[in-house]
């Protein structure tokens, strides 16, 4: 069932932090957010997921930590955690300042081994519920099982949270519009639909920028990984939305139905 007044926002870490300036927050970037925030928040409970930009990528790069658990360095995980906790702290801080009431929660509290845990998936949905607080997770390094640890991107918990939670809106913001399908015309994929579309075939404007995509920070998968993401929320059956976070106003477009620039993936036949 979809939760219809439910949105689950995920901050790129290409919109909050300069990607290639190495810990460097992008105060621009998120103070545009944070002004439609209020906004959304006038009818919709709202959840924030945010990546790891400069912080967390630079290290994970720094220290050869990717997605697949392994013995990482005991000082590369700690290098890691605590550079998202920083990220994390200069967000939850700016939300303060704004008056939007925000709950900061580390993946490692929902997630185990890798796997989401829906009853604690669940409380996070409970305290926006009988409160006005916004929870805000992140993408982090997760100890998985023995002495291995693991790169959690904020793509895949966007997935995890959707998938459990059924959304109304599931928003990915990066440095983009969006998908395009015609790199010399740079014509914007506006709909996929995922039972008939093969998505590995549509170009991104970060192939032509090779600004995001290859960016030597992003270990997490980059625009491949937020198309695989957004395709497995579709198909739990909530539309999933890519836009530009430096036009944050879309978001609006998109809750309140208005034409946006940007790509949705959803379900269904047809295009």
């Amino acid at each position: 069932m979809i939760s219809s007044n439910l949105v689950v926002i995920k901050l790129g870490g290409s919109v909050v932090t300069f990607k290639e300036k190495p810990l460097t927050p992008n105060y621009g970037g998120i103070d545009k957010i944070l002004e439609v925030l209020s906004e959304i928040k006038k009818n919709f409970k709202v959840i924030i997921v945010h990546g790891g930009g400069s912080f967390g990528h630079y290290w994970s790069v720094k220290y050869d930590m990717h997605t697949k658990p392994y013995p990482y360095s005991d000082l590369g995980v700690s290098v890691v955690h605590e550079s998202m906790i920083k990220l994390n702290q200069i967000i939850i801080n700016k939300l303060i300042e704004s008056n939007l009431k925000p709950y900061s929660i580390q993946p490692s509290t929902f997630v185990f081994n890798g796997v989401a845990d829906p009853v604690r998936i669940h409380n996070i949905l409970d305290m926006t519920i009988g409160n006005d607080l916004i929870p805000v997770t992140f993408g982090d390094v997760i100890h998985t099982s023995e002495n291995n640890f693991s790169i959690l991107s904020g793509d895949t918990i966007m997935s995890m949270l959707c998938k459990e939670l059924h959304p109304k809106f599931s928003i990915f913001t990066t440095n983009v519009d969006g998908l395009y399908n015609d790199i010399g015309k740079g014509e914007i994929v506006r709909e996929i639909r995922v039972d008939r579309t093969d998505i590995s075939n549509i170009f991104l404007e970060d192939d032509i920028k090779k600004e995001h995509f290859v960016s030597s920070f992003d270990v997490t998968g980059g625009m491949k990984r937020k198309i695989t993401e957004s395709t497995q929320i579709a198909k739990s059956g909530t539309p999933a939305y890519l836009i530009n976070g430096f036009h944050p106003e879309r978001i609006l477009d998109i809750i309140h139905d208005r034409e946006y620039i940007g790509t949705c993936i959803r379900m269904g036949s047809g295009s």
